[in-house]
């Protein structure tokens, strides 16, 4: 999921929802109330079919997309220093989710391997990042089979890799991003691709969806939705692109193509794991949102497929 995203279309995950044999089937009916006499009605902020607040949700979904792109305009270093901050946070939140099913990641050089690809890939570029990311899943492995623990070390080694490869290498396409001319334009119009394509999902499948397109990893997504929200993350980056980019808007619509498409696979990924690790969200750290993988899952995947569609039209550097 982005940093702003919609907090129902696709997000609604069956381990939050009621199932028989849950406690939720135990739950106590309220007893009838006396005849002629009306039950107070509680009045409450307006929530989504999957129980988000959602004027909670669209205030700190702004504000932080505000806060990003004020960064990304500012100062290139401190972009790339925030955004590798969020990522050690996602790791812990990701272990946190991976220590419930005895599942355990090499914390210590998870980390340090994060930080490690921000700095390679900083002063680096691609060539930093791929030395990085080689250094970093060998650093893993080899700390997961110094362990004296034996039990599950294949599953938590890969456990470790796949951290790695989800959460800081594919962030650091965002500073590759950011790091070449014209950076912050470059972050903003796959930000506004991504942001685009969840509103228009969201709207799209609230109003049109019928069909389901993937029941069984996101019961709530439809084909409606999905074209919807690619077809407003488009028409986003394209408008951006003929504002920033003087009037070449088929930049603008290449990347809002190739990022809509991404970011609705990197949404139905970490759908299915959460699925697999049975919660509806990674944490609650963000009000009316869930946790950090929530609202990043989209634009973690869309980051590469934005970084190879500006570098073919203007350039890696």
């Amino acid at each position: 999921m982005s940093i702003f995203r919609r907090p129902d279309h696709g997000d609604a995950e069956d381990p939050g929802e009621d199932t028989p044999g849950t406690a939720a089937d135990a739950t106590p009916v309220d007893p009838p109330t006396a005849v002629g006499v009306e039950s107070p009605v509680p009045q409450v902020a307006p929530v989504s079919r999957s129980g988000r607040n959602m004027p909670v949700a669209t205030v700190v979904g702004v504000s932080i997309l505000v806060l990003a792109l004020g960064i990304a305009w500012w100062d290139a270093r401190a972009f790339s220093v925030l955004l590798m901050l969020v990522c050690v946070a996602a790791v812990l939140e990701w272990r946190t989710a991976l220590r419930h099913h005895d599942r355990r990641i090499a914390v210590v050089p998870t980390i340090v391997a994060t930080l490690g690809l921000g700095v390679a890939t900083y002063f680096g570029g691609p060539e930093g990042l791929v030395v990085a990311l080689m250094v970093a899943c060998a650093g893993v492995v080899a700390w997961r089979v110094a362990d004296e623990r034996i039990e599950n070390t294949m599953a938590d080694a890969m456990a470790s890799i796949l951290t790695v490869l989800w959460i800081p290498f594919l962030a650091s396409f965002l500073i590759l991003m950011e790091t070449a001319g014209n950076g912050w334009t470059r972050v903003l119009i796959l930000v506004l691709a991504v942001v685009g394509n969840d509103t228009g999902g969201l709207f799209a499948g609230m109003v049109f969806g019928k069909h389901k397109m993937s029941p069984r990893v996101s019961p709530k997504k439809t084909w409606e939705g999905f074209a919807g929200g690619v077809l407003l993350g488009t028409v986003a980056a394209t408008v951006a692109a003929f504002v920033l980019y003087d009037g070449r808007w088929w930049i603008g619509a290449a990347v809002g193509l190739a990022c809509s498409l991404a970011a609705v696979l990197g949404d139905l990924a970490e759908s299915a794991l959460k699925r697999d690790l049975q919660v509806k969200d990674m944490s609650s750290l963000i009000p009316g949102h869930g946790g950090i993988l929530d609202r990043l899952d989209s634009i973690l995947v869309a980051a590469p497929a934005g970084y190879v569609v500006l570098a073919f039209f203007l350039g890696a550097s």
